[in-house]
């Protein structure tokens, strides 16, 4: 993806012969296809994407699901996961009349 949001799709096209024959412009023909297909319904289905929970655990440029969005896991990201600590100070005495 470039910064507009473009997708760029590189594909590899038959080398062309000297003289075009047949069979040339049928593999052509099928590439471009494929191509225009492409296009007008990208898809991408990324299997077992992990998720924010373990965010602290991916490497820089890991893609995670961030309820429901793709993030990319950036150098000065601070991520805390799923860690939860509890603390507790002195005592607390409720009195009812």
């Amino acid at each position: 993806m470039t910064g507009s949001g473009t997708k760029i799709i590189r594909t590899i096209l038959p080398v062309a012969p000297t003289e075009y024959d047949q069979n040339f412009v049928n593999q052509l023909a099928r590439n471009l296809d494929r191509v225009i297909d492409e296009q007008r319904q990208p898809l991408l289905n990324i299997q077992n994407m992990p998720t924010d929970a373990i965010a602290n655990t991916l490497q820089t440029g890991d893609l995670y699901n961030a309820n429901g969005f793709v993030k990319i896991k950036q150098i000065n990201d601070v991520d805390t996961g799923s860690q939860i600590i509890s603390t507790s100070v002195g005592t607390v005495t409720v009195s009812t009349p």
